[in-house]
């Protein structure tokens, strides 16, 4: 069995989640994938990435480890993350896939996939195969009327899954939650000489791998989210207390007031003065 089944666009935009490219592989041992980080292929570089094993065997590598998979196993794999995996050539796995996207899947699923592939063993493999089954006899004969049919079916796979699986290798949420957590340390202590080499550190990564996915899970740099969070401190301080902005920069993590003022103004488009006017609380005013 070699199946690739393509879906359109779905003609309503707001899916939880839709897929992409559903299909399966047996008696195929030549089968074997090795893409990229942010690979364009399939946009896998937007899209969600999930095997799940029937029979047979085939093998995961990430970061260093291999990963044997049989049957009722699986793994998933987030927007552009680096894929390899394998069939065992004498015990050829028997699978199915499913690429998909949605709105907000990160937390529908979790945060599983997005720093690392998460692995997963099913504790109903039948169920699961069923519901399988029913996505590819949709995606075989779909019509425009089966949009809300399979995107539901997906729907049911992943909260099936979600709720029968459990973990085989680190927890790729855990993953995501220690880079959440490092982000919440610098929101309250931005006042800090922070580096990027502390913050990978301190959730356990390197900086290049803590680097890529904090840009990824945040939209934005690691020195660009400092930043911010330094001028969200220092906009609060302006609002809240009669400080001179030499002191507020300074409170800020900033060592040079005039680069805090500049910062402020590119961000803000005003000086801070002129925040402090318009947002002081009237108390405040009065204090002064």
């Amino acid at each position: 069995m070699r199946e690739h089944i393509f879906l359109p666009k779905p003609l309503f935009p707001r899916h939880f989640c839709f897929p992409d490219f559903i299909g399966g592989y047996s008696d195929f041992p030549e089968h074997a994938v090795n893409r990229e980080f942010q690979t364009k292929e399939n946009h896998l570089d937007i899209y969600y990435n999930l095997h799940i094993v029937l029979n047979g065997k085939g093998y995961l590598h990430t970061e260093g480890r291999t990963y044997e998979l049989t049957a009722g196993q699986g793994f998933l794999y987030g927007p552009g993350l680096r894929q390899r995996y394998y069939s065992d050539f004498h015990e050829p796995w028997n699978i199915r896939w499913v690429h998909f996207y949605g709105l907000r899947l990160e937390e529908l699923l979790n945060g599983k996939g997005i720093g690392d592939p998460w692995l997963f063993a099913l504790s109903d493999l039948p169920s699961i195969k069923a519901i399988l089954d029913r996505m590819l006899q949709l995606g075989r004969n779909f019509q425009v009327e089966d949009e809300y049919a399979i995107a539901s079916t997906l729907y049911e796979l992943l909260l099936r899954i979600l709720s029968t699986s459990t973990q085989l290798n680190v927890s790729a949420g855990q993953g995501a939650d220690r880079i959440r957590s490092v982000a919440n340390y610098i929101r309250s202590h931005s006042f800090e000489p922070i580096t990027l080499e502390q913050a990978a550190a301190t959730a356990g990564y390197s900086t290049h791998y803590f680097s890529r996915q904090f840009n990824r899970m945040f939209s934005m740099s690691f020195s660009d989210f400092l930043l911010e969070s330094r001028l969200l401190h220092a906009k609060q301080l302006l609002s809240s207390t009669s400080l001179t902005i030499k002191h507020i920069a300074l409170e800020s993590g900033f060592s040079q007031s005039s680069y805090f003022i500049t910062c402020f103004k590119r961000s803000e488009g005003m000086t801070p003065s002129r925040f402090r006017m318009l947002h002081q609380t009237d108390a405040d005013k009065s204090a002064k």
